[in-house]
């Protein structure tokens, strides 16, 4: 059996272990791949059931939809988070899943990643958005892995971690276009601010703001937001561990802070707690060990950075297959990024910069 092999060539099974028998159960709602809960059987010693390997591991794998699997393959996600996974995830000073095998064909559209089990966890919905205890937990995480990553000279020369920005920067120039086609897609389902916003993005506004994400400054994980975390895993025993690094770079990684905050809580909640969590995340980098960032760094770079969530949430959105939980996550972040963008006049100060 492929499992067995796999798990013994990593060392996670002896040579007299075996994979007995596997039942999957497809979790998530992942639109750039898809992810598998395995329930497992193992043969040790010829006795049934025993193993050093836990009774449920994740597979992730490409997307089923072959629209999305080319879209993600384009980008480079399967490859960067194998990579990921492979390289330094052990030594970033954050709680990520264990990695029991990572593969990635030479084409990049197909991959498999074999990760630990992190149930029993409260997870948050992004359509209903978390509580401020949770957000703050969760930018915490974020901090640990930008000071822990800051200005590392160990990373500048990660050929896989440099081609993120330009990827950004790619979506972003295409974004007067691609705004459009998703004003046109989703006309029944989008708010005034939304429409609004959308158009407001037409002259260019985001392609200036993406040309300012080039500093190697620390690692971005770039698509931090809820359906990516777990909170109080392993039945508690970890606060938050962080999943989904298709989009890992290395650029300006605060913007994980401004695009977090922009869209795990309604724009209410954030609204009324948004200034204590971003002092909240900025005080973490401090403790973490970074000295060259102010507060009013932090600050402004987070009203401007208010763009990434709403550029992704449209590029995302035409790059995978309609269905309705897809249109509801899509519109739901789009609504709640274009209201963050308004409340920051984030196209005005992008203007005047």
């Amino acid at each position: 059996m492929w499992l067995t092999e796999v798990l013994q060539r990593g060392g996670y099974l002896g040579v007299g272990d075996a994979v007995a028998g596997v039942t999957a159960t497809r979790i998530g709602s992942g639109q750039l791949g898809a992810t598998y809960l395995l329930d497992l059987v193992y043969a040790s010693g010829g006795q049934v059931g025993r193993s050093p390997m836990p009774a449920r591991i994740i597979a992730k794998v490409p997307a089923i939809d072959e629209a999305s699997r080319a879209f993600a393959a384009s980008l480079g996600c399967y490859r960067r988070e194998v990579a990921f996974y492979s390289t330094i995830a052990a030594d970033l000073p954050i709680r990520t899943p264990e990695c029991y095998h990572a593969s990635v064909s030479a084409d990049g559209l197909e991959f498999c990643l074999l990760l630990e089990d992190l149930t029993p966890a409260s997870e948050a919905s992004q359509l209903t958005g978390c509580g401020v205890e949770h957000a703050a937990s969760a930018l915490d995480q974020a901090a640990a892995l930008h000071a822990g990553s800051w200005r590392d000279p160990d990373l500048s020369g990660v050929d896989w971690l440099a081609g993120g920005v330009q990827v950004w920067q790619q979506m972003c120039a295409g974004l007067p276009q691609a705004q459009v086609a998703f004003r046109e897609r989703y006309a029944d389902l989008l708010d005034d601010t939304t429409v609004r916003v959308a158009e407001s993005l037409a002259d260019g506004a985001a392609a200036r703001w993406a040309e300012r994400l080039a500093e190697p400054r620390c690692l971005w994980h770039s698509d931090f937001r809820l359906d990516n975390l777990l909170f109080d895993a392993r039945g508690g025993e970890v606060p938050v561990a962080v999943l989904d690094w298709q989009s890992v770079t290395l650029a300006s990684g605060p913007v994980d802070a401004s695009y977090f905050i922009g869209a795990g809580l309604t724009t209410g909640t954030r609204r009324a707690h948004e200034t204590d969590l971003l002092h909240g995340y900025h005080e973490a980098l401090v403790r973490g060990g970074v000295s060259d960032y102010s507060w009013e760094d932090c600050l402004a770079e987070y009203r401007v950075n208010s763009l990434a969530g709403f550029v992704i949430s449209v590029v995302a959105a035409l790059g995978t297959e309609r269905s309705p939980e897809a249109d509801a996550i899509f519109t739901t972040m789009a609504a709640r990024h274009a209201a963050h963008i308004d409340d920051c006049d984030a196209v005005a100060l992008v203007a005047a910069r």
